[in-house]
């Protein structure tokens, strides 16, 4: 159903942006590394077919994937929305869309590198399909495109569209192993940094002779398996704490 207070909607496009992901920085890199091999090949006597070759074959993989980068796009119209591969492309009809969803990337918790939110569309069969190029690496706010982009769909979906529960169910199930992949992420990386303050402390004490005259059961905790010790208690307590928190803030976004 159209709006007739806004006749004319946009239609966004998320395409590849000017120099990424391939831009100067990784060719100029692979430039380097081939550069350093070939000098390499060629004091080891490599023969000169090889010293030939594989420049080419790595230029067309680079090329390669440039225009396969190039290629992606995730693009919107009146009837439906396309995902652009570098091969082929997946359509889906705005009726025939269940959700837009924000997806968090549990790696991105560990590497501020990567991508920390991306969004995926499913469709009436419940299967999700990620929209390229729509993350907070390539847009200012991943929230503000995915309302648009909600706002767009529930114009042109039609009177007829109805949420299907299976597909709800399983939108809810992918979140919440989301949420649990998060938790254990944070949960280990928490871990692993109280084991490391916790053999600084022991190093500490032991280099300023506080545990000389330590023994009985204070001189068998504060020794070197306190350092194993205490990541295995936090890692599970910091995960009950952040599954304790998703779930109460669930409960209240919940709540009308």
């Amino acid at each position: 159903m159209t709006d007739p207070d806004h006749p004319n909607p946009h239609f966004p496009e998320y395409r590849a942006q000017a120099g990424s992901p391939m831009g100067l920085g990784a060719p100029g890199i692979g430039l380097v590394g081939i550069t350093f091999g070939l000098a390499q090949l060629a004091r080891n006597g490599a023969p000169l077919w090889v010293l030939l070759g594989l420049p080419v074959v790595l230029a067309v993989l680079l090329g390669g994937l440039w225009l396969a980068a190039k290629r992606t796009a995730t693009l919107t119209g009146p009837k439906n929305i396309v995902v652009q591969g570098p091969l082929a492309h997946r359509v889906t009809a705005w009726q025939d869309v269940q959700a837009i969803e924000v997806v968090s990337n549990a790696a991105g918790v560990a590497d501020a590198k990567a991508v920390r939110e991306y969004v995926v569309v499913y469709d009436r069969t419940g299967r999700a399909t990620m929209l390229p190029h729509l993350n907070d690496k390539t847009v200012f706010s991943v929230e503000e495109e995915v309302r648009q982009l909600r706002e767009l769909w529930e114009r042109l979906r039609g009177d007829d569209w109805a949420p299907l529960p299976e597909v709800a169910a399983k939108v809810a199930r992918a979140h919440r192993r989301s949420d649990r992949a998060r938790a254990w992420i944070v949960s280990v990386m928490v871990a692993g940094g109280s084991a490391v303050l916790t053999g600084l402390l022991i190093v500490a004490l032991v280099l300023s002779g506080a545990l000389d005259d330590v023994d009985g059961v204070l001189g068998d905790v504060l020794s070197p398996m306190l350092i194993l010790v205490v990541p295995l208690l936090v890692c599970p307590m910091t995960y009950l704490l952040i599954r304790s928190r998703d779930t109460h803030g669930t409960r209240n976004a919940d709540i009308p």
